[in-house]
């Protein structure tokens, strides 16, 4: 770390230990790769106890301070949109499960140990859950089945608390939501951004097979101009809404597993995107981009397994899930809010298969001229396994008749 940065790394590492630094021996172990944290450094920071020789790490997440990409990236409201969940929405959530049976709990997210809001560098110490046993996927491969079972039970516990503290505390739950920010806004009112959008929809029409895949391409068509409009609709909520995670792909989750290798347990990183919205935009943006067309074909059964975790903690809360959010309600939402999870799916594999030499961040997108956009249209990536992976979603979109 440079001497501009560690003094301001400290300070969190010393509010994380309630402010007993002293004792402590602190190592940096690292900090994040390039094109691995987008809005943000992340440290790794190890601490022993001198007179112990207790072990203690840390994963501090920082904000960039460079002033032109704040201002056009709104660096500032993105992270303290992730400070507020974990100060003020976390907590009230996480209190409110006391009223139910331990086994109905939902503790599946990386513990926040301290904040801090100081403008330019704001920073959050999180748990370092590879102590832990935790592990990431390897982003460039699809997600296996049983996880996403996994992971849709789990939202389903999630989303449930939602929905019950709408129904037994409206107005708290209210003032609560309201106060997110929403880095989608934002994102949808950058010129280069929808520029970018629509080059990713023109590359994914050209996956598709002429003789083949004809009739697709036919329906398919008209999202090169009008995906970015059928994306943005998805920010605009209907009747059944919860507080969602908002960037739920597969580095952001992280992954355990017992001595055979079975799926033991899961958490979730990263809140800076959290909002109101439909479930169907954590679900659909979930699945399309780590999936595969033999998943995708599995959809019902996942969603079936979605709802029933999502009902029995509604009904743990005392609540009737067929009037919160029925089945049918769940599916006529996938209709509508899917086309977020595509948009999200086409974006997340353009990324996750640009070759390592080729990886860019936000520090490359200083200015908002085209010469930045430039930069991400011109990054090397596995074409062949892209093309596969959006074939396969566009596929599935249509033979379920979801292409609008």
């Amino acid at each position: 770390m440079n001497d501009a940065v560690a003094p301001k790394i400290y300070e969190i590492v010393k509010k994380a230990v309630n402010g007993d630094i002293e004792n402590y021996e602190i190592t940096v172990q690292g900090s994040n790769k390039k094109g691995e944290g987008y809005l943000g450094q992340i440290f790794f920071i190890s601490l022993r106890d001198k007179t112990t020789g207790k072990q203690m790490s840390i994963v501090v997440k920082q904000a960039f301070p460079e002033q032109a990409l704040r201002e056009i990236n709104r660096i500032r409201q993105i992270y303290f949109n992730e400070i507020y969940f974990y100060t003020e929405v976390w907590p009230k959530l996480f209190k409110f499960q006391e009223r139910i049976p331990k086994e109905n709990r939902f503790s599946n997210i990386a513990k926040c140990l301290a904040t801090i809001s100081e403008k330019n560098f704001e920073r959050l110490a999180l748990e370092d859950l590879k102590c832990e046993g935790f592990v990431m996927h390897d982003k460039k491969k699809i997600v296996e089945k049983e996880k996403f079972e996994f992971i849709f039970k789990l939202y389903g516990r999630f989303h449930a608390m939602s929905f019950a503290y709408k129904a037994l505390h409206p107005e708290d739950f209210s003032e609560l939501a309201e106060r997110f920010y929403s880095i989608n806004v934002n994102t949808f009112e950058k010129e280069g951004f929808v520029v970018f959008y629509k080059y990713v929809y023109e590359e994914c029409l050209e996956g598709l097979q002429p003789g083949v895949d004809d009739a697709v391409i036919e329906k398919y068509r008209h999202y090169v101009d009008d995906g970015v409009k059928l994306s943005k609709e998805c920010l605009v909520n209907g009747k059944y809404t919860a507080i969602i995670h908002g960037d739920c792909w597969s580095n952001n989750i992280m992954f355990k597993y017992d001595h055979s290798g079975k799926l033991t347990d899961v958490r979730f990183l990263d809140f800076q995107a959290v909002r109101l919205g439909s479930p169907v935009c954590d679900l659909s943006y979930c699945l399309y981009s780590g999936g595969t067309k033999e998943i995708f074909d599995d959809l019902d059964r996942l969603l079936q397994i979605y709802h029933d975790s999502l009902s029995e903690n509604i009904r743990a809360f005392g609540c009737d899930p067929d009037e919160l959010y029925p089945l049918k309600a769940l599916k006529d939402d996938w209709k509508v809010y899917c086309q977020w999870g595509v948009s999200a799916g086409f974006l997340v594999w353009r990324g996750k298969l640009i070759y390592n030499d080729e990886a860019l961040d936000l520090t490359d997108m200083t200015t908002e001229d085209g010469q930045n956009v430039q930069k991400f249209m011109d990054a090397k990536f596995d074409e062949k396994t892209f093309k596969e992976r959006t074939r396969d979603i566009i596929l599935h979109m249509y033979e379920c008749n979801y292409l609008l």
